[in-house]
């Protein structure tokens, strides 16, 4: 029997390989599910879309860079750039879907709600000011932008560069919240 991760693990796999031969808005869960041997139904106990399952696959990448590493730190940014460059083919076809569910939203969703998080431990307050709010989607914005721009060869950097250059250009309070939950 199949443990959750293994399941998820096998979806995984057989999207990416599917993702070789056509793009993301391509698949049908339905085929997905014909090539891994499983119901519709076992698919959607896991997830609730094909984005949602793409979502899972950046978070699994994104949880095994930080291993070892401080949270939000610059070594943490750079260990998770460098695995995003690894599997850059699977992500720029993936970045590449821009409908309402795409991965693009769902990490402007993700590091938005890091931001406003890290933000809101720091300053010890339940909900952010206009300012800090703003604060929190902008450098959100940047940085998934930048992210998706270097992963397409607009911006020439390792990931240690990437990962410094994003550091350098974080707003003071962000990067005091982001410190002290690091220590």
């Amino acid at each position: 029997m199949r443990t959750t991760r293994d399941t998820k693990g096998m979806f995984a796999d057989e999207l990416e390989d599917m993702m070789h031969h056509m793009p993301l808005s391509k698949v049908r869960v339905a085929d997905l599910c014909l090539r891994c041997g499983v119901e519709r139904r076992v698919f959607y106990y896991h997830f609730k879309d094909k984005y949602d399952l793409v979502a899972w696959m950046f978070e699994r990448d994104h949880a095994s860079a930080a291993d070892g590493h401080a949270p939000y730190s610059e070594e943490l940014y750079a260990e998770a750039h460098r695995r995003l460059w690894e599997r850059r083919d699977f992500y720029l076809r993936a970045f590449a879907e821009d409908s309402q569910n795409s991965i693009w939203r769902y990490l402007l969703q993700f590091s938005v709600a890091a931001n406003e998080e890290a933000l809101k431990r720091h300053l010890g307050v339940r909900v952010l000011s206009r300012r800090y709010a703003f604060e929190a989607r902008h450098f959100a914005y940047g940085n998934v932008g930048c992210v998706v721009e270097w992963l397409g060869g607009m911006i020439e950097a390792t990931p240690e560069q990437l990962a410094a250059e994003m550091f350098s250009c974080m707003p003071k309070t962000l990067r005091d919240a982001y410190a002290a939950r690091s220590a």
